[in-house]
């Protein structure tokens, strides 16, 4: 066994009760690594109490996700051990203005697979950059059980559900052998397929059109480079919804943005609904283009080469949309 999955595992057999974040605004990576975690340890240790807390649920149906205990506010309780996935770092994952987990003394488990992870306070790191935070949680418990290790049912749909959203079906560079060995795995268990799953991936609600037609009245080209944002004053003059907006930026960024001809990257910027003045840039690129991570690091945030983020602090669309600009144009000559 690795030495971090054996003091993991030390870890774990002395605590109680156990509490699980992710990132804010997570995606479908971070809610099936999250549950997997979760799903993993209890299969372990059956009377273990394990609690994952996060702002909101997925938009689609993925196993488990009813456990998720949605809160508006992440502070302290009775947890003994804290697991971050998906995330390198506790700023990923509070709003310090709200939230008061960043105060405690509990020790911290970061289970990530992004090339910028930041650490603090002595945290247990547990990250072989892999695709995806669903694989490093496959490999990481599967190292852990050794002979004992078990993929149930649930546990297959999560795998197949993380890594097929991750690696954009294994067409990202961050795809590796291990990484089908993993998916094949839990393919062999529970078949899914893919391409039901993408279907339901890309669907979205009726009522993220009207948020669709408001971003697109900002669209903005420069160079190999396009961009489109939303403010609260065309929420409110559009009586659009909160999930109507984040599925129309999600649509845009990942079907949209960089698929304009002559556009190789872009970005796709929105209000943060859980917080006051706080905004949320989500970066897309293509093979051999811009590296948006740079900008997304820049920015506070992080990501990958092709896909990065970051939360943002600004009263207006507007202010938010001049800093994301000006780190662009200090990266980008």
């Amino acid at each position: 066994m690795l030495q971090y999955n054996k003091e993991f595992k030390q870890l774990i057999e002395k605590s109680k009760n156990i509490l699980i974040i992710t990132h804010k605004s997570p995606d479908m990576d971070a809610f099936c690594s999250m549950i997997m975690t979760k799903k993993f340890i209890e299969l372990g240790y059956p009377k273990m109490n394990v609690v994952m807390k996060a702002r909101q649920t997925p938009t689609i149906n993925i196993p488990c996700m009813k456990e998720i205990h949605v809160a508006k506010e992440i502070k302290e309780g009775d947890e003994d051990l804290i697991i971050i996935v998906d995330a390198g770092s506790m700023a990923q994952c509070l709003d310090y203005a709200k939230d008061n987990l960043q105060d405690t003394s509990k020790p911290i488990v970061v289970i990530d697979h992004h090339t910028e992870t930041t650490n603090s306070k002595g945290d247990l790191v547990i990250n072989e950059i892999r695709s995806s935070a669903t694989e490093q949680v496959f490999a990481t418990f599967k190292d852990i059980y050794g002979k004992n290790f078990r993929i149930t049912p649930d546990i297959a749909q999560l795998t197949q559900y993380g890594i097929v959203a991750d690696t954009g079906r294994f067409m990202y560079d961050s795809t590796t052998p291990d990484t089908l060995r993993v998916y094949a795995d839990a393919k062999q268990v529970m078949d899914i397929d893919i391409e039901e799953m993408s279907y339901k991936f890309g669907k979205f609600p009726r009522e993220s059109i009207p948020a669709v037609v408001s971003y697109l009245k900002t669209l903005q080209i420069e160079k190999d480079m396009a961009y489109v944002y939303i403010n609260e004053e065309m929420i409110v003059k559009n009586g659009l919804t909160k999930q109507g907006v984040n599925e129309a930026q999600a649509f845009l960024r990942d079907k949209y943005i960089r698929f304009i001809q002559g556009v190789h990257w872009g970005f796709v910027l929105k209000p943060d609904f859980n917080y006051p003045d706080s905004w949320f840039v989500s970066f897309r690129s293509t093979k051999g283009y811009q590296d948006v991570g740079i900008i997304a690091k820049e920015l506070g945030g992080g990501g990958h080469e092709y896909a990065a983020a970051a939360p943002l602090k600004a009263k207006t669309g507007e202010e938010a949309l001049e800093k994301v600009l000006e780190a662009v144009h200090k990266i980008v000559i």
